[in-house]
């Protein structure tokens, strides 16, 4: 009787060290990144966030996750939500700011959702109102559901307008 339980010790104990380290999971995604292989670099970054989320591997991992959904599979859905993950896990990061305004860049541009656009540059503002991407939040919520044309030719036609007026009183 004590065999199958050594068999079920021995079985866990090899599980056990072969599980891959939190280093081994990063590097496996950054070269399945650079060789393009998106899903699997996804997949190593996750499985560093979700089994080592305390690891210094952990942010960097989610943040490559959600870059690739957004520049290199073009799924702007999954890129909000790996970015407001991103966000919500690791609000102290240097990127924290930069994943907050992607997501309302991507709700605005890209799905065209913009009351969830609104609520991020809104939140985005009241986090991070200095921050270097705030006049871009602040343009983003001024033009929020216009046209990219429409809102190029107004400034355009500001912009002549005041070079006219500037020129009519040099003279």
């Amino acid at each position: 009787m004590r065999h199958p339980l050594l068999y079920v010790l021995l079985l866990c104990t090899l599980i056990s060290c072969s599980r891959k380290s939190d280093k081994e999971l990063f590097d496996e995604g950054k070269a399945a990144q650079a060789q393009q292989n998106f899903q699997l670099a996804i997949d190593r970054y996750q499985s560093v966030v979700d089994q080592f989320p305390k690891s210094a591997y952990a942010e960097t991992s989610q943040y490559f996750a959600a870059i690739i959904y957004n520049n290199d599979l073009h799924d702007a859905r999954k890129a909000i939500s790996a970015y407001r993950k991103f966000y919500d896990i690791f609000p102290s990061s240097a990127e924290a700011a930069n994943a907050l305004f992607l997501v309302g860049f991507l709700y605005n541009n890209e799905v065209k959702n913009t009351d969830s656009a609104r609520i991020a540059y809104e939140l985005f503002l009241q986090k991070y109102p200095s921050h270097s991407l705030a006049v871009s939040a602040k343009f983003e919520l001024e033009t929020l559901g216009k046209d990219p044309t429409q809102v190029l030719q107004s400034q355009k036609t500001s912009a002549t307008g005041a070079s006219e007026q500037s020129g009519s009183q040099k003279e």
